[in-house]
């Protein structure tokens, strides 16, 4: 639970800190002070003032956006990108197609032809060595 970014723990830190310091009497009377002050910056033109300041701050990236017709922008570039993805992707299929066909024929044509038996020839005589 975080209020005003504090933590549990530090609000019951505080809390007991004030019934130390102020003592259970003027803890009440204080609490009372501490909320009409609290109302009375609320209600003030001052803090209503502040509120549409912080709406229109975080409204400046929305305005921003809609001014610079960044969703458009965005739109198109999605579809730039999937055609381009669309093309890419046939090209490389057209390709693989034009490598595998070639291959295809030459793999058929080895396993027509029989296979070529290769006798390997006797060693030289000069080429081992029967002495340790």
């Amino acid at each position: 639970m975080k209020f005003f970014n504090l933590g549990l723990a530090e609000i019951i830190l505080i809390l007991v800190l004030a019934l130390i310091i102020l003592g259970p009497g003027n803890m009440v009377k204080t609490a009372r002070d501490v909320g009409a002050f609290i109302r009375r910056v609320t209600k003030s033109p001052y803090w209503q003032e502040v509120w549409a300041t912080r709406r229109e701050l975080n409204e400046i990236p929305r305005i921003l956006a809609r001014e610079a017709n960044l969703d458009e922008t965005i739109k198109d570039l999605n579809r730039e990108t999937k055609m381009i993805h669309s093309s890419v992707t046939s090209s490389v299929s057209d390709f693989m197609k034009e490598v595998e066909e070639p291959l295809k024929k030459v793999d058929a044509d080895l396993k027509k032809t029989s296979a070529i038996s290769i006798d390997d020839p006797d060693p030289s005589p000069e080429t081992t060595n029967t002495e340790f």
